[in-house]
This record gives C-alpha cells, structure tokens and sequence, in this order.
C-alpha cells in the first residue's frame, strides 16, 4: 500500500469532504433575504431578497458575494453540533445599505439529501438610543 505525501492528503480531503451530499462545505447560491430592524420597526430601505453566492471552504475559510447591493462576505466557519451543520463568523462589507457592514454570526444547515442548505445569519447592535437587528436568510441551493 503507498501512501500519499502529507501536502497532497491535505489538498485532495477537503475536495473530498465539500462533495458529499450532506457536507455543509463547498458553494451554495440562492435569493437571500436582508433586514434591519431599527428599534421596533422594520427599515424598508434595507428590506431586499436578491441573488447571493456563499463558498464555504472545507478548511475553515467564507466568502461571499451579492452583486446587486454590493454586500461581500467574509469570515470563517467552523463544525457545528453535526456534520451537515457550520457555524459562520463573517464581516459584511461594501453593502450599498451601510449598516449592514458587520460582524454576524449564524450557520448553514443541509437539508436531506437534496443538496439545499438553510443559511442565516445575525448581527445585534445595542447602542442607544435604540438597538438594532440585522438578519440574512436564505434556503440555498449547490
């Protein structure tokens, strides 16, 4: 039996890992929903549901992009309390809503074996006079 060099192993497992069908890794995109609430109202001007495409790298790392307001996403994920399940930790940034340029953190989830995965994501801002959510959510598909 030969083995494989320890720098080849640890390329070809996480290509491995992101093709399984219930792997929470790889790329997903879908129409995501953004929202702010501000207080206790809604913001209708950060109320948006467009086009979104999320990598989720098998060795931790995030990115992503929704071209039409311009959010970036990136951060890490990390195992979440299954193996179809990743926690996110990620920074929006450039998002034509400038409050949505923050820190979140959520997870994505795989739904059977359909290859769609349920991604949400959080953010809260206490500051006064009044506090404020900041949500993403999405059922994305490979």
């Amino acid at each position: 039996m030969k083995l494989l060099p320890f720098a080849l192993l640890a390329t070809i497992a996480p290509i491995a890992i992101a093709q399984q069908p219930s792997s929470p890794y790889g790329h997903w995109s879908g129409q995501t929903q953004y929202q702010a609430m501000i207080g206790m109202a809604s913001d209708p001007a950060a109320h948006v549901v467009i086009d979104m495409s999320l990598n989720i790298d098998p060795r931790g790392k995030v990115t992503g992009f929704s071209p039409e307001n311009g959010c970036r996403l990136l951060g890490v994920a990390s195992p979440g309390l299954a193996p179809h399940i990743v926690t996110l930790d990620v920074t929006l940034t450039g998002c034509a809503y400038a409050r949505f340029n923050r820190v979140y953190k959520g997870q994505l989830s795989v739904l059977g074996k359909d290859a769609h995965g349920s991604f949400s994501l959080l953010a809260v801002d206490i500051a006064p006079p009044r506090g404020s959510t900041f949500t993403l959510s999405a059922t994305l598909q490979r």
